[in-house]
């Protein structure tokens, strides 16, 4: 059996175990939010669309489905997940920004589309002002995972590597991706050079490293199946505090002072939506957050489950932009 297929059964494992726990959820879940009398969102019989920038099976649309269960519930309303995916979540951002501003079309925004991209391309919209901040939804870490082929067992010994003058590599699921901006953070602040291999998806990028063709990576959450196999090896996690799991890398900031990045996924809805329907997904979303069957269902795919006003989802957007474009001049990364 070759690695890839391993990698793909794996992903279809995992894929099983998500959609019984949404199944769970789904017969588990009892969600009641208190909303005004007088509201008039969402009327009944009208669907809700949440828009997913990626494919079935991943992460991003394991959290869609999750929420969309408790939302259901929560509105009364039946809220269905579309999944348009292609180029690294652009697409279905600009589907949405060109929605009506009637609280029936949201997005599951990510780092990528909303504050990364915008710095390295011209996109046809404006993250800024083209989308209303509903809630952040999750936060996770990203992981630096090597193989265990590289004898690179540590953050310590990899910069060690990289200043002995040693070519160091390093594989990303693509350009512009949260994965890039985790490594040329962790470049900057180190004082060293790892050369980027830019693949098209995370796979390939983690069958290249698996194998030991490229040196490390930056992954999410989904990578815990191939650490748990001994298949690769978690060097710390980028987030400020550790990660439970992955008891066994500390956080990477421990040798690299100043180093951290937390990835999440957030909900957004159509410039101009009117502020009572986004208070009013708001906290439909913060309480369905809170489920116990919903943080069980997406700790088992690493992530946090929270919840934000509109305004602090906001200024964390606002926040990252500047954060990615400073690194991205002074890296001097492109698309290319």
């Amino acid at each position: 059996m070759t690695l890839a297929f391993k990698q793909a059964a794996r992903v279809s494992s995992n894929a099983a175990r998500a959609r019984r726990g949404l199944a769970a959820l789904t017969v588990g879940m009892s969600i009641a939010v208190a909303l005004p009398a007088h509201a008039a969102y969402p009327e009944p019989g009208t669907p809700i669309r949440l828009v997913v920038g990626f494919p079935p099976g991943g992460g991003a649309d394991v959290l869609a489905r999750a929420a969309a269960v408790g939302m259901s519930k929560a509105l009364n309303a039946n809220v269905i997940v579309e999944n348009r995916p292609g180029a690294s979540g652009i697409i279905a951002t600009d589907y949405v920004v060109r929605a009506q501003p009637d609280g029936y079309t949201l997005y599951l925004g990510t780092p990528g589309s909303l504050t990364i991209l915008p710095n390295l391309q011209k996109v046809p919209y404006d993250p800024a002002t083209g989308l209303a901040p509903v809630s952040v939804l999750v936060t996770m870490p990203n992981v630096l995972v090597s193989s265990p082929k590289s004898g690179i067992n540590s953050a310590a010994d990899l910069i060690a590597r990289a200043k002995s003058g040693k070519d160091v590599t390093y594989a990303s699921g693509g350009n512009g991706t949260i994965g890039q901006m985790a490594a040329e953070q962790f470049n900057m602040l180190a004082g060293i050079k790892m050369r980027h291999i830019p693949y098209k998806g995370t796979t390939p990028a983690l069958t290249d490293v698996v194998s030991g063709l490229v040196d490390v990576t930056f992954s999410d959450p989904s990578v815990r199946t191939l650490t748990e196999g001994g298949k690769l090896k978690a060097l710390g996690v980028t987030t400020a505090g550790p990660s439970s799991e992955f008891p066994g890398a500390p956080p990477i900031g421990k040798s690299i002072p100043g180093y951290e990045l937390t990835n999440w996924y957030g909900v957004l809805a159509p410039g101009g939506t009117p502020k009572a329907v986004v208070d009013t997904l708001n906290r439909a979303f913060a309480s369905v957050m809170k489920e116990p069957d919903v943080i069980k269902v997406l700790a088992a795919s690493g992530m946090t489950a929270t919840s934000s006003t509109p305004a602090e989802f906001g200024a964390l957007m606002d926040k990252e932009r500047v954060k990615w474009a400073d690194l991205i001049r002074k890296a001097h990364i492109t698309l290319d």
